[in-house]
């Protein structure tokens, strides 16, 4: 008997997705480090950090870039390189679980959580990187600055005004 096993299997699902860039600490790997990726490079600036992971057991690849416009919104880019179309294919298949709808007009699947932040999966199908094939797919999030809020580190410098002992009065009718 001749069994043979595999392990170019698909490592990341939409939900580690989500979970791969901490916020709180934009450094900090764990997700993808649980799923066997490894740290490449990183280029960090004030307001884009960008980091290129490697699954040498799975041959995957994923780079990831968290982009701050400066008015608060924030861009989260992840491409994923999977070595097989069955990975792929696998990969695409499971999106409806996650409640992504495929849009023909803007070629993507899509999940708008509001009118200010949303997700999308875009199918880059078959190319070439480092000189192998891979089928890319790219997750892309997006978060207004209305929905954003403060993160750790960053402080109002604005102070309120102070309250002085002549605005404060207070009413109690009599009975």
């Amino acid at each position: 008997m001749f069994s043979a096993s595999f392990s170019h299997g698909q490592t990341l699902k939409v939900s580690d997705l989500r979970k791969a860039f901490d916020h709180d600490h934009p450094t900090e790997h764990r997700q993808l480090a649980s799923k066997g990726f490894k740290l490449i490079s990183e280029t960090i600036s004030e307001d884009q950090k960008k980091f290129n992971f490697k699954n040498s057991e799975t041959k995957e690849i994923v780079e990831l870039t968290f982009t701050e416009d400066g008015e608060g919104g924030e861009y989260l880019n992840i491409f994923y390189f999977l070595p097989t179309e069955i990975t792929y294919k696998k990969f695409i298949a499971a999106l409806p679980t996650y409640k992504f709808k495929y849009s023909k007009r803007n070629s993507r699947y899509q999940l708008p959580t509001s009118s200010y932040s949303g997700e999308n999966i875009y199918s880059h199908h078959l190319i070439q990187k480092d000189g192998k094939n891979y089928y890319s797919l790219e997750y892309a999030s997006y978060k207004d600055k209305a929905l954003s809020g403060p993160r750790p580190g960053s402080r109002n410098e604005i102070q309120p005004p102070p309250i002085k002992d002549s605005m404060i009065k207070v009413h109690i009718p009599e009975s």
